[in-house]
């Protein structure tokens, strides 16, 4: 070996001492899809994560215990068959993602309440560090996403979380190989394809299945604030993963195939300060445009962490559900990446921008789709659509 290694090239021997094993898991910061460009994850360029700050993270439930959960069995990370290499989900700035199966059967589920047994040979997903500085902002999200996964319903609306590496400071997780910001992209190659006047003015993933894609990601997010009592921080097409559906023989091809699922729990943290206070670990303060809210864009919030809020969190909902209906994960027209950011710093003028651009026709005035975020997008954050009421509004629309 070198005499000296990048931290993705550091050998961690821990997992298992079988030279098959996790012996050799090159230290990436693994962060369930925040950036990847694969299975997990978005593209790597649209995310531009800010340096760790200090953030608080904890549910509001007192009866639930601020313990990250540990992953207590072996883990084998695939390798390539011809060049050895382990197999990667996706990799981001700060961490990386590897496909991995346990070495045994246990009938004692992994989670708090168990979503399911973990059983020998099933394909997990570990979430490893890639930076020097990334394992305090791993072992942030493992608490978060312990004290999360303990909430009743979790897996409904969540990446199931099967636990926490200490030594290697890993995240080990269900695998789930399709993420939003993927199959929006898919939908719009499609929708351009199969260009009709008859379609253009509907989302390009067709109306069924953007209202309720709309309405599994706003009762999601309406059980992360109510029930788990946390702010996720970062939410955007890249950090929201599809897991398909079981449908019947008979049910209907057009509809949606999938379950939206909230992952990469970086930027989380407690909504209420009694709860954050119980917690002083580093975690990961993200700003993505064109997700975020404006209100944390300005100069003053870019200096302080932990500004993210649930008005924050519905307003890059609004948004991740507006790419949704135009197939552009950029969302703003503009020639430059410097023209989209001055835009996207007045994001609440978000329907007009994009009704000026290409994809305009799929966001019709007074549609379902502007019915639907204009109260999510407003300019003042206490102003917004509480998630209760949208979903009253989405269903009403």
């Amino acid at each position: 070996m070198a005499a000296s290694h990048t931290p993705a090239q550091k050998v961690v021997k821990i997992l298992h001492k079988n030279e098959n094993q996790f012996q050799d898991a090159q230290t990436s910061r693994l962060t369930p899809p925040d950036t990847p460009t694969s299975v997990l994850d978005g593209p790597l360029d649209a995310d531009q994560p800010s340096t760790p700050c200090q953030t608080k993270d904890a549910p509001r439930s007192n009866s639930r215990s601020s313990r990250t959960l540990e992953f207590s069995y072996d883990l084998e990370v695939a390798k390539d068959g011809n060049s050895g290499r382990l197999l990667e989900f996706g990799r981001g700035v700060w961490s990386v993602v590897y496909k991995a199966t346990t070495r045994w059967m246990s009938d004692v589920s992994v989670l708090t309440p168990p979503p399911s047994p973990v059983a020998s040979g099933r394909i997990l997903a570990v979430k490893v560090p890639l930076r020097h500085d990334a394992g305090p902002v791993l072992a942030a999200e493992a608490q978060v996403l312990s004290r999360v996964a303990a909430t009743a319903s979790a897996d409904e609306y969540i990446v199931p979380f099967y636990g926490f590496i200490t030594a290697s400071s890993s995240i080990v997780m269900s695998a789930i190989p399709l993420a939003l910001s993927t199959h929006i992209e898919e939908c719009a190659l499609r929708a351009k394809e199969n260009f009709s006047t008859r379609t253009m003015l509907d989302p390009v993933m067709s109306m069924p299945c953007w209202i309720t894609l709309a309405g599994q990601l706003i009762k999601g997010l309406d059980w992360l604030h109510a029930e788990a009592g946390v702010v996720h921080g970062d939410i955007k097409p890249h950090n929201i993963l599809l897991r398909r559906r079981r449908i019947d023989g008979d049910g209907n091809s057009a509809e949606f195939q999938f379950e939206a699922l909230y992952a990469d729990f970086s930027s989380a943290h407690g909504i209420s300060l009694e709860e954050s206070s119980h917690l002083g670990e580093v975690a990961l303060s993200a700003l993505t445009p064109p997700f975020a809210a404006p209100e944390l864009m300005t100069v003053a919030a870019m200096k302080a962490p932990g500004l993210s809020t649930p008005a924050s969190d519905v307003f890059s909902l609004a948004l991740t559900l507006l790419a949704a209906a135009t197939g552009d994960l950029l969302l703003y027209p503009g020639t430059s990446s410097m023209q989209r950011l001055a835009m996207s710093r007045e994001g609440y003028r978000v329907l007009d921008f994009v009704r000026s651009g290409h994809h305009g026709t799929r966001v019709p005035r007074r549609g379902l789709v502007e019915r639907t975020i204009a109260p999510a997008v407003v300019k003042t954050p206490s102003e917004r659509v509480k998630t209760s009421r949208w979903l009253d509004i989405l269903s009403s629309a």
